[in-house]
């Protein structure tokens, strides 16, 4: 569901922009123009692509979690030797 509202926001705030950019040059905004096809296509794209970045920028987090937890588990059993090698030679 969510790469589908990634590309109708992107497609809509594509229309928008193509609507701003033909309101500026003062012509009519809501005459059918086949430059918003382009805008909307474009902004689609542009959508989809940051659900696809979202979805990948996920899986790094993931990664780095992963790596780091390991890490943390390793220090944790490394000063737990030490303590027990210390409270050993007491």
């Amino acid at each position: 569901m969510a790469p589908f509202i990634s590309t109708i926001v992107g497609g809509t705030v594509g229309l928008f922009t193509g609507m701003y950019a033909i309101a500026l040059r003062g012509r009519t905004v809501l005459k059918p123009q086949a430059s918003y096809l382009v805008f909307t296509a474009a902004g689609s794209y542009i959508g989809f692509k940051y659900y696809q970045f979202k979805q990948y920028e996920g899986q790094l987090i993931e990664k780095r979690r992963e790596v780091l937890l390991e890490k943390r588990a390793q220090r944790q059993a490394e000063a737990a030797a030490a303590a027990a090698a210390a409270a050993g030679e007491s």
